[in-house]
Order: structure tokens, then C-alpha cells, then sequence
């Protein structure tokens, strides 16, 4: 038969269909507003908007819909426009979105794209299914998932603490054993590989020379299962290799699981030989329990008169403490929780009313800070006597989170789909004992009277006859799983999926712990499972993300500890030098001022290492601020100099096209930066190698900061592509018979490239093994404006360099000052230079000669030879460090590499007879001015006294805040023009000093200037200093200029 309907029919048929099934249809145009052109009645039930509502507001345009939801809006964009650009043609998102009154919901929206267009736009086909349960129940099954793995790590942590053996069974003709932690095989005495070997993993095996302990322990096991029990616990004993035996307490729990169709079970075990041989009450009680145990008198104290060690460790006071405050008597420590004290009473008061000899109670305990610490207590009574009265024994164990996890537990069902309810099973009918809030949500009932109300009456007739066909199995204790259908209370039918388990037992009635879980829309049940299950794994991945994560303090001080080395390792060379060559006045010079600039590099890094809010986040600070480009690469240049001279390398230094030098950015992270690329490149290339360091100043468009890439290439051993994946990454190093030996973290390379992102660069990399590789760093740096300074007069200069990139530089900048220069690349083109311009009758001025050039014993001659060949020019050596340099009257020095400044303050000397202008030193004069010293140590009152006496400053000296204080209260108004103020003194420290100093009634008290001079370095102390009245804050190692011009700054 033939079914003819129009369009309109089969779109009115359609949309019947999609509402039954709960789900929006929507037709969509692929513009910029997500034109809607048409849509089924259950969109507009969906977002709650009548249809001719939805159009006067908003024209049917999503985006508008969007208005106050644009994180909807971007997610849904985001995903249309992903898709475009991949030439797909269906998506799925999930969205919020939000109702008229405000409130979230969610949708999974599904859309396919069809081949049709309208206007020119594409259309496209648009289903939603309202999620918001689906995510609600995501959002609890993470925090269950939280709690449960909480729960693991702790069981796995007091299984390892008790050094309890702990094995999973399957329960079989063999006991057979899956798994055992380490405890299990040393309790046995058989290694695991030896157990597996000999006994193939089955118990009966293993109990070969032991039938009398596995006839208890399956006779056990069979009595278990044969009365439906899930637990059982006994003592067995055992044998070991050698035939000794020994006894255990082994207890045991079935599970749910099951392996190959057979059940499993988890088996715990503890070594109690000693408690089997052992008579005596008091040293059983001792050698098998590591919990709290006291004996107590049964009076109307109920008076401790012994306790074991954990007893005072529970309750937090010392024995000497709890016996001086309370006597002993258990009434008077509990003075402040009566509550406890009289639960206590009470139960004991219906112990003797049972009558029985023990009780258990759990209650809470107030430790002396205030806080709570919950205990399980079990108290028996013995038939001994002491001085008349009965004794009693108590043990307690601390259960807080025990507690706090049954709280979170609480917490997690109540915020399950469904419901929870506690059932006990009696021979022909279910009692309702308990049950969840939420269970009012789907049936009127009394919560007060849920024992009035038979379970099997709210089943629809198909699932009451399969609950009570399964009456039997409840009644043994088995548990079940199944779906069921009842009314609720609107009269509609309900599915639910329900989880029963027996948790204990009444009267020998099993007691039923039943989950039920709304399924009534069941194929939003299979998307949801789905949805967790991928959840499960982005915890998991959550997980390992925060295991790396947690290793940013030890990875931050490890990075610290690498560029720490390069600095030291100047520090204690140059140290040695200077003190071999004390009779050298300019060697010693340069030795210290090495020392100074590593001192200072170093302890720029000591400053990030003390800042932990840096070690916590994993970052740096940035202090941007005026640098010298050429002294910050003379520095770097000097440190690793003596590496590169060690190894007999070849070095050569390039400047190109630097028009300023004079940049803002921050000196310590470039200078780190520099000296890793530098000292990788040292240590990398073997001996005789080449290495190049290049630095050029890029072209940089208008209104833009300037870039300056820096390029360091060598000869070395280079990298495979497969390594230079993971250059970047922490403790990563090319595994290379070449460079195994060579010591480093592999931290190096991370620690730049971090840096360089920081200072918003770029770095690069090529590299070949077996040919060398070069790094490229470039950086945006903002040019400092500088006095270009005049020119020179334009002589005569002949430049000698083996570098002809050097030379082709220093020509220009020779030039730039009004200097023609000419070039040589070698010591004989020079020397046929210098007499040809004799000849010619215009000799040069000056010669500026590379010391490389000419090998140490020819020097001499050739400098001889040079001043011979023509008019007597001064002569300027050239090199990367002073020492070395040949020393004479007719001999100059002009440091490499050559900036225009360089040039610039050399050339002046020579020319006009004028002296060489050295860069300006901030000077300072405190001559006249009278300060206070407050510092307790003697080394450095001895600096302070000998760097401020050198500039003209009269210092009085206090050895602790309070001396400090007192010369202070002392002296005429106006006799100190400053204090200097050391923080950690004896007798009163810098910042009550400071406070002191401020409230005294005199007027010059809140006009000194006090500045703290400390050792402490945190952010946090130069916030102390100033809230306790100080100025200003300067951190110990003192550095002359810092501290000269910190202290002007308050100085009239």
C-alpha cells in the first residue's frame, strides 16, 4: 500500500516525532547570525521562548538569542567555524545556555550541514537534547571519583604503615592467589618468584606440609558460603620453608568481582605468634594492637592507671602534662566535653543494666589546640580487682577521617540521580529503615514513617513478581543488580536501575543498602556512561599532568643551581690569579673587576632563588629597565673567555648594524641568557674548535621597539633532529658517546628558552651531528636615546684585524665618528701599509693592531717592525681582556669588540693629546654628615665603616636595636642626618628600633631617614621594614654604588 503525504504533512509528522522523542529540530542558515528558518514546537519548549516571543526579540537570530550567554555563543562559533575549515560536515558541542528567569541548562547540540543553500548561504540541520541532569551527575561522579581515589591512597598508606599482609583470592579448589602485596611473601618467607615456582600460586600447595591449617581454612570457607555470609576472620596456623611454625590472623571479605566466573575474595593477614603463646591479658593486649590501650580504675573517675604511649599521643598532651592537669582522673580531662564524658556514662550505665562486659561508642575528643579529633572506643571489664575496685580496659582509635569521609560519602549520594534506601529483609516481607531526601521527589511518603510502607506495593506487577522471586537470594545476603518500574507520585511510569548490597545484619535479618538510579531515558543513561568514561580518562591525564606539575620547585632550584656554577667557577678562579700576581697592580685590578661583575651576576640569582613566591609559580621577575648592550656582552664575553682559552678554541665576536647601544630590558635575564648559549657552545666544541658570537641590530619598522638578534654557532658536536624535538625540555641531553662525559643538567636550554619567552623573543635552532650547530635569539628591545657625542678629527688610522667582519665594522664606525680607516687583514699587509703611506709622505697616526694577530714569542718583533717601517704612530693593541697586553709608554689598549663608543673614548687619548674619556661614576660626597651604624656583626661594620668613610661620612656605631635606640634618645636634636639599620639583632631587633625610634616625642623622630641594610631579601621584608617606620630597604651583599645612591636619594 502506497502512503502519499505533502511536505508539509511529512514535516508536521516529523516534528511530532522528534518531540516524542525529546529533542529540538531546528533549521539553521550558515550567516552570520545562525539565521533560524525553521524549527519544531519542542525548540521553543526547549529554550522556553513561545514562538512569536522568540521572533519580535530576536528576529530569529541566534546571535541575538546569545546576547546573555556569550560563552555559548563562542563555544558554538568556534565549533561551526572548526568545522568549515576542516571540510567536515557534522559536529557535536556540548552548550549552556539560559533561560528567560536566568537560570543555566545544558544542551548537546548535534548539527549536520547539507548541500543546500538559500540567499547563497548553506543550510544546515541543528538537533538538541536538553543534558542538564547528564552534567549535573558528570559533576558528582568527579567528586565521588575524588573521594573514592582519597579513600585508595589512604588504605594503600595504613596497609604500608601497619606492614600488613594483604593478597586477592580466587575462591576455587586452590585458594588461588592473583595478587599479594610485599607483605604477603615476607610474612610467608618465600620470595614472590620463588612462590610462584613452587606452588603455581595456590594455597593448598603452599599448605602441603601443612594439612592440619588448610583443613581449618577450607572448612572456614566452606561454612562462609554455605550460610550466605560475605566475611569471615580466624587464626590459622602455618609453616615456614623450614618447617617452624607460626600463627596468623587472617580475615577475609568477598567481593563482587568475579574472574573467569569465579568469585574473588580479599584476604588480610597479621602474625600473631606471639599472641597465641602469650597468657598474660595486659601483654596480649599490648603486642597485638598498636592503638591507644589504658587500664582504669572503675570509680567514679574511672582513674587512668596505665596507658600505652599512643594513649598520650591521641589525646595530645604528654603523660607528665595529663597527670599534672588532670590527675589522672578521666571526668576531669573531659571537664570541657561534657557531651563525650556523659555518652561515656551512659553506656556504661547500660553495660552493667544488659548485663554485658564491653561497649563500643564513637566520640569526639577536644585536643588542647581546640580542634576535634574522633575516636572508636572499646571498653571491656575484667574480673580483676585493684584497692577494691574493678579494673577496665579501654582501647581507642582515631577515626576522623573515617568521619569525614562518611560526611563527603553523604554528600555524594545525595547528589546522585536517584535515590538511596535502606531495607532490612525479614523471612516474608521488606522493612523500609531509611532512605535519601530525594526519594520525595518521586513518591509522596512520610519520611517519619517509611517502616509503614511495603516496597513491593510501588512496583509495577512484572518487577514486583521479579523482586520477590529474588525474596530468597535477598534473604542469604547475595547482591543485586536489575531495573525495575514503579509510579511515582504524578501517576507516570518510572524506570530505575537499582544496585543492592548487604552491609549488615539485623536479628540475623540481612540489612540492604539499595541504590536507585533514574533510567527512565535510557539512551541518555548509555551517553552519559559514555561521557564518564571519557571523563575517568581526562582525570587521569588531569592526574599525571599534576604529578609533573608537582615538580616545578625542585625543577626551579635545580635550573638555579646550573647557572649558579658558571659565576662561581670565576669567583674562585679569578680569587686564585689575583692572589699569585699580588705584586701586579693592573692584573689584580682585572681580576677584581671580573670577581665584582660575576659577584654581582650571582647574586642577582641568589635574590630569585630566596623569592619563593617565584618557586611556587615557577616564574621569574622581570625588571626591565636602562641597560649598556656593549658592557652586558663585555661581561659575558669575560666569563666565558676563560673556558674558551681552556679548551684552545677559536672565538670570534661580530657587531653588525647596532645603531644604538643604549636599550630597556632586563640586564641579569639577558646576560643568563647570553652566558647558556655561549658556555653550551664552550663545552660542546672540542678543543681547536671554532665559535662564533654574533649580535646585529635589525631594521625595525616605525613606532616599533628595535630587535636584536644574537647568534651563536660552533663547530661541535651538533644534534640529532630527533633531539632538537626536545631541546627545550627540562634534564633532556643528547645521548652521544661525544658528549657523555661532558658535565651539565640538561637544564640549560630550558631555563633560556623560558627567559626568552619572558622577554617576549624568539629562539632557534639549527644543528647537524657531526658539523656544529647555531642558536639564534632575537629580542625586542626599546632604544635609549643617548649624546651621540662629537666627532673626532678625521686622521690617518690603519686597522689590522685577522676577522674581516671586524674589520669591515670598525671601518664604519670609524667612519660614523669622521675617522677614515684602512684595513689589514694579516701583520705583513700592515706592515707594506705603514711604509708605503711613509713613502708617500703621510704616514698613519695610529695603528690599531689585533693582538691574535702575531703568535706571543713574534709580537715584539712584529710591533718593533711595524714602529720602524714608517712615521712612529701610536700603537693601540687590541683584544678581549687586558691581560696579556703588552705594557709600554709607547703601547695602547682598546678593548674588543669595538663599539662606536669604544672607539670613541681609545681614540681621544691620541688625538689633540686629550686623556681617554672613561665612561662617568656616579660620585658621592657625604662629607659633613653624621650617620648611625645599628649592626651586630663586626665584618660588616667593618665595610660600612670603610666604604661611607671613604666618601666623607662620621659614623657612630650601636651593636643591637636597643643601644641603637638609646644614642639615638641621646643626641641633640638634628644629629643624625641617617641610620643605617640591620634587622636581625640581639637584645631588640631592626624593625622594634625603627618603631621606637618613630614614637619618640622629639621632632626630628619622624624625619630621619632609616634604611634597612639586612640580609633578608624576601618581598615580604621590605614590606616589614616600611610598616615598621623604615625608609627604604637595601639587601645584603652591599654594593658600593647601590648603597651610595640609595642614600643620597635622602640626603639634602
Amino acid at each position: 500500500m502506497g502512503i502519499n503525504l505533502s511536505y508539509e504533512e511529512l514535516n508536521h509528522e516529523y516534528s511530532m516525532l522528534m518531540s516524542v522523542l525529546g529533542a529540538s529540530v531546528s533549521r539553521h542558515l550558515l550567516d552570520e547570525h545562525f539565521t533560524c528558518v525553521w524549527a519544531n514546537d519542542y525548540y521553543y519548549e526547549l529554550i522556553r521562548y513561545p514562538k512569536p516571543e522568540y521572533e519580535a526579540r530576536f528576529h530569529n537570530h541566534c546571535d541575538e538569542y546569545f546576547y546573555n550567554n556569550p560563552e555559548g555563543w563562542k563555544l558554538l562559533m568556534d565549533k561551526v567555524n572548526s568545522t568549515l575549515e576542516k571540510n567536515e560536515t557534522q559536529y557535536t558541542v556540548y552548550l549552556p545556555m539560559i533561560y528567560p528567569d536566568g537560570e543555566t541548562f545544558w544542551v548537546k547540540l548535534q548539527s549536520a550541514f547539507t548541500d543546500e543553500y538559500i540567499h547563497g548561504y548553506r543550510v544546515a540541520y541543528t538537533a538538541m537534547t536538553d543534558v542538564t541532569e547528564m552534567m549535573q551527575a558528570r559533576r558528582d561522579r568527579e567528586y565521588t571519583q575524588r573521594v573514592y581515589q582519597k579513600m585508595t591512597r589512604e588504605q594503600e598508606m595504613l596497609m604500608g604503615a601497619l606492614n600488613v599482609s594483604v593478597s586477592k583470592h580466587m575462591i576455587d579448589e586452590h585458594f588461588t592467589c592473583v595478587w599479594a602485596n610485599k607483605y604477603y611473601y615476607r610474612l610467608i618467607g618465600y620470595t614472590k618468584e620463588k612462590y610462584e615456582a613452587l606452588f603455581h600460586n595456590h594455597a593448598d600447595e603452599y599448605y602441603s606440609n601443612n594439612p592440619e591449617g588448610w583443613e581449618l581454612l577450607a572448612a572456614k570457607v566452606a561454612s562462609v558460603l554455605e550460610k550466605g555470609e560475605d566475611q569471615y576472620e580466624m587464626i590459622v596456623p602455618m609453616k615456614y620453608e623450614d618447617g617452624s611454625s607460626y600463627w596468623v590472623k587472617l580475615f577475609s571479605y568477598f567481593t563482587d568481582e568475579y574472574i573467569n566466573g569465579i568469585r574473588t575474595s580479599y584476604t588480610v593477614m597479621t602474625d600473631v605468634t606471639e599472641l597465641v603463646q602469650m597468657k598474660n591479658e595486659q601483654e596480649m593486649l599490648m603486642r597485638a594492637m598498636k592503638v591507644s590501650v589504658s587500664r582504669h580504675l572503675v570509680d567514679e573517675h574511672f582513674t587512668v592507671v596505665w596507658a600505652n604511649d599512643f594513649y598520650y599521643q591521641l589525646i595530645c598532651y604528654s603523660q607528665n602534662e595529663y597527670e599534672a592537669l588532670f590527675h589522672n582522673h578521666c571526668d576531669e580531662y573531659f571537664r570541657n566535653n561534657p557531651e563525650s564524658w556523659n555518652t561515656i556514662r551512659n553506656k556504661i550505665d547500660q553495660m552493667f543494666a544488659d548485663p554485658q562486659k564491653s561497649y563500643e561508642i564513637f566520640i569526639p575528643l577536644r585536643l588542647p589546640d581546640g580542634s576535634t579529633n574522633w575516636v572508636k572506643m572499646v571498653g571491656f571489664f575484667t574480673d580483676t580487682y585493684l584497692d577494691g575496685k574493678q579494673i577496665a580496659y579501654t582501647t581507642m582509635v582515631s577515626v576522623t577521617d573515617m568521619m569525614q569521609i562518611q560526611q563527603e560519602r553523604t554528600i555524594a549520594y545525595d547528589n546522585i540521580p536517584g535515590f538511596i534506601v535502606k531495607h532490612r529483609i525479614m523471612p516474608d516481607s521488606i522493612m523500609i529503615l531509611d532512605a535519601s531526601e530525594r526519594i520525595k521527589d518521586i513518591f509522596d511518603l512520610d519520611l517519619e514513617h517509611l517502616h509503614t510502607i511495603d516496597p513491593y506495593s510501588i512496583l509495577q506487577p512484572e518487577s514486583r513478581a521479579q523482586m520477590e522471586a529474588n525474596h530468597p537470594n535477598f534473604r542469604k545476603g547475595e547482591p543485586f543488580e536489575g531495573t525495575i518500574r514503579v509510579k511515582d507520585k504524578h501517576d507516570r511510569d518510572r524506570w530505575f536501575q537499582i544496585h543492592c548490597t548487604c552491609i549488615d545484619s539485623v536479628a540475623d535479618d540481612p540489612v540492604y543498602m539499595t541504590i536507585f538510579i533514574d533510567v527512565t531515558d535510557i539512551t541518555e543513561l548509555r551517553e552519559l556512561q559514555s561521557k564518564l568514561e571519557e571523563r575517568t580518562e581526562m582525570l587521569n591525564d588531569a592526574l599525571e599532568t599534576a604529578k609533573q606539575a608537582n615538580m616545578a620547585k625542585s625543577d626551579f632550584l635545580s635550573r638555579m643551581s646550573h647557572d649558579i656554577r658558571t659565576p662561581m667557577n670565576v669567583i674562585a678562579g679569578m680569587t686564585d690569579i689575583a692572589d699569585s700576581h699580588l705584586h701586579d697592580k693592573e692584573r689584580v685590578k682585572d681580576c677584581l673587576r671580573k670577581i665584582r661583575l660575576s659577584s654581582h651576576h650571582l647574586l642577582g640569582l641568589i635574590n630569585d632563588v630566596l623569592d619563593m613566591s617565584q618557586i611556587e609559580n615557577g616564574n621569574f621577575h622581570i625588571n626591565m629597565e636602562p641597560i649598556s648592550l656593549p658592557e652586558v656582552l663585555r661581561e659575558v664575553i669575560m666569563i666565558t673567555l676563560a673556558g674558551i682559552h681552556e679548551h684552545g678554541q677559536v672565538f670570534d665576536v661580530h657587531i653588525m648594524h647596532l645603531e644604538n647601544e643604549k636599550f630597556c630590558s632586563d640586564d641579569l635575564r639577558l646576560r643568563q641568557i647570553l652566558l647558556n648559549l655561549l658556555s653550551n657552545a664552550c663545552k660542546f666544541t672540542p678543543n681547536g674548535g671554532h665559535i662564533i658570537f654574533d649580535t646585529e641590530q635589525l631594521p625595525a619598522a616605525q613606532d616599533e621597539r628595535s630587535r636584536i638578534r644574537f647568534t651563536v654557532s660552533d663547530t661541535g658536536a651538533g644534534m640529532s633532529r630527533t633531539f632538537m624535538e626536545h631541546l627545550f625540555e627540562a634534564f633532556t641531553r643528547e645521548q652521544d658517546s661525544r658528549t657523555d662525559r661532558i658535565e651539565g643538567s640538561g637544564l640549560g636550554m630550558c631555563i633560556t628558552k623560558r627567559l626568552v619567552d619572558m622577554l617576549d623573543g624568539t629562539i632557534t635552532v639549527e644543528s647537524e651531528p657531526g658539523k656544529g650547530t647555531v642558536f639564534q635569539v632575537t629580542l625586542p628591545m626599546t632604544p635609549v636615546p643617548e649624546n651621540s657625542g662629537s666627532s673626532l678629527p678625521d686622521v690617518p688610522v690603519l686597522l689590522a684585524d685577522h676577522d674581516p667582519f671586524v674589520l669591515q665594522y670598525g671601518a664604519q664606525e670609524l667612519c660614523a665618528l669622521g675617522i677614515h680607516a684602512e684595513c689589514a687583514e694579516n701583520i705583513e699587509k700592515a706592515r707594506a701599509m705603514v711604509q708605503k703611506r711613509h713613502r708617500e709622505g703621510r704616514g698613519y697616526r695610529i695603528l690599531i693592531l689585533d693582538q691574535e694577530m702575531s703568535h706571543a714569542q713574534d709580537l715584539e718583533r712584529d710591533i718593533q717592525l711595524l714602529q720602524n717601517s714608517g712615521d712612529n704612530p701610536h700603537l693601540i693593541l687590541s683584544s678581549f681582556e687586558r691581560n696579556g697586553i703588552r705594557k709600554g709608554p709607547d703601547t695602547g689598549f682598546i678593548e674588543k669588540p669595538f663599539f662606536r663608543s669604544t672607539f670613541r673614548n681609545c681614540l681621544s687619548e691620541y688625538l689633540g693629546g686629550d686623556r681617554r674619556i672613561e665612561p662617568q661614576v656616579e660620585s658621592h660626597d657625604f662629607s659633613g654628615k653624621t650617620f648611625l651604624l645599628a649592626e651586630d656583626n663586626e665584618l660588616n661594620r667593618e665595610i660600612a665603616v670603610e666604604l661611607l668613610g671613604s666618601m666623607g661620612a662620621k659614623l657612630e656605631i650601636a651593636v643591637n636595636g636597643e643601644e641603637a635606640l638609646l644614642q639615638f634618645r641621646q643626641s641633640p636634636l638634628y644629629f643624625y642626618d641617617l641610620i643605617l639599620m640591620d634587622i636581625q639583632m640581639p637584645l631588640m631587633n631592626g624593625y622594634d628600633a625603627a618603631r621606637a625610634i618613630r614614637s619618640l616625642n622629639r621632632s626630628d623622630a619622624q624625619k630621619v631617614p632609616i634604611i634597612a641594610m639586612t640580609a633578608d631579601a624576601f618581598v615580604s621584608d621590605i614590606q616589614n621594614a616600611k610598616s615598621a617606620g623604615m625608609n627604604s630597604h637595601m639587601a645584603k651583599p652591599l654594593d658600593h654604588e647601590v648603597m651610595s645612591r640609595e642614600i643620597s636619594k635622602y640626603l639634602d
